[in-house]
């Protein structure tokens, strides 16, 4: 009897006490997750999963990669966690998303080229452009579905500020905290700004555990645990630090 209790708990809760770390793989995405020199993470959201961890008696260990490959690691298994995140009935699949959200409003700004401006007044004007987008990145309704809008695909930011340096797409879509200190950063705000047309949206984001880490059942905890640092104002510390405007 002692022998198949024994192992009825190690079937249940083993995944649970075998977990020594919290793994997260993200991609460089100013400025809610940037790359050292070293190739660790740093940023708003790297912070925020940082005191996350240490209020669950975990180390977090964090990995850089390019944001289908993460997600890949979270189908897997192979992160725990990740941060950045709309949600989807894709992503639902293999991820549950922790509650609340720590971000809800989104701004969303269409570059254009200064040597090359278009007309981008409302959000009929896409449609007689073309439209530089991230791969596999969500946006906003009704853009990510209208097919009729002419999107162009690349791996990151510079790819997309490179397409649109060399008049190979009209416009380059991206949040407006992101575009604004990727330009900075660079140095470019004297080749690109933003158009007149922004898209603003009531669109929560969230935190989301892998389905295959043993962290999936302590999401009630994990709630808790990000209820109390949103509510305690710690989130509002973070945003001050990194000096980023909540509406972003």
């Amino acid at each position: 009897m002692k022998t198949a209790l024994f192992f009825l708990l190690s079937v249940c809760c083993g995944s649970v006490l075998a977990q020594t770390s919290l793994k997260t793989a993200n991609a460089h995405w100013p400025p809610w997750r940037m790359e050292r020199a070293d190739g660790s993470l740093y940023g708003l959201e790297i912070d925020l999963l940082e005191q996350l961890s240490a209020r669950l008696n975990l180390p977090l260990e964090t990995k850089n990669c390019g944001w289908k490959r993460c997600l890949k690691h979270m189908q897997l298994g192979e992160s725990d966690i990740m941060s950045g995140l709309y949600r989807t009935a894709e992503r639902e699949r293999y991820m549950l998303f922790v509650e609340p959200p720590y971000r809800t409003q989104q701004h969303h700004c269409f570059y254009i080229n200064k040597n090359h401006p278009v007309k981008l007044t409302d959000y009929q004007d896409l449609y007689a452009l073309k439209v530089g987008v991230q791969s596999d990145v969500v946006y906003f309704s009704p853009f990510d579905d209208d097919l009729r809008v002419d999107k162009h695909y690349a791996i990151d930011d510079q790819a997309l500020f490179r397409l649109l340096r060399g008049s190979r797409v009209d416009t380059v879509l991206m949040s407006c905290a992101e575009g604004d200190a990727y330009l900075q950063r660079a140095g470019l705000f004297l080749y690109f700004n933003h158009a007149e047309y922004v898209h603003s949206t009531e669109r929560p984001v969230y935190l989301a555990v892998s389905k295959q880490s043993p962290l999936a059942e302590r999401l009630e905890e994990l709630s808790k645990v990000l209820r109390a640092f949103i509510e305690a104002g710690e989130l509002d510390a973070l945003f001050t630090k990194y000096q980023i405007k909540k509406r972003d």
